[in-house]
């Protein structure tokens, strides 16, 4: 994930680069801001240059990734012709991220602030209108069964989206990636059908 850093101060850098690797291993709030300085060889001042504190830092990761996953979402709707190829380049990108992030970071980043939730939550609903008329379009192409109603697909992927902040489901789940797998598989297939 290319997070747009890029013109930032080295040390800014080596402070996101390190949180970030730390929080997708071990979530947000087992991370300590004497960890990060320590792993990136930086000293508390430096890091209090850039960050007033973990939760300011951890804000700008999450945001990071978030901008930059819309942005992908993004090209695979402009640059894909194909609804099937739109649908196995978007699994591709949910898993590529699914398998990054740890169950413990994304239970944390779900719940650290409203600020982050209020973001993930945009963010959603942005993407959310936008595959619904996608959907539409390839419902109406033959691609997407017709005997399901737009209204009903519409209803489930938000449930699909309420499931994903559920704690007891992570439960039934050592990775990230295996619950997404499985979320996408119930979803698609069943709107789908398998060829």
């Amino acid at each position: 994930m290319n997070h747009k850093h890029n013109n930032k101060p080295e040390k800014h850098q080596q402070i996101v680069e390190t949180a970030t690797d730390l929080f997708m291993r071990f979530g947000v709030k087992r991370v300590t801001v004497e960890e990060i300085c320590r792993t990136a060889q930086i000293s508390k001042m430096t890091f209090y240059k850039y960050f007033n504190n973990k939760i300011e830092l951890a804000e700008y990761i999450i945001f990071s990734i978030l901008d930059n996953a819309q942005h992908e979402f993004d090209s695979i709707w402009k640059q894909i012709s194909t609804f099937q190829e739109k649908i196995d380049q978007f699994i591709n990108l949910k898993m590529a991220y699914a398998k990054k992030f740890s169950k413990e970071f994304f239970i944390d980043f779900m719940n650290l602030s409203p600020t982050i939730h209020d973001k993930i939550m945009d963010y959603s609903k942005k993407n959310q209108i936008l595959f619904i008329k996608m959907i539409e379009q390839a419902q109406k192409n033959g691609n997407v069964r017709k005997d399901i109603s737009i209204n009903f697909i519409t209803f489930m992927l938000n449930h699909l989206l309420e499931l994903s902040e559920n704690k007891d489901l992570f439960t039934l789940y050592n990775h990230m990636d295996e619950l997404t797998l499985d979320m996408v598989n119930f979803y698609f297939y069943g709107i789908m059908g398998r060829k």
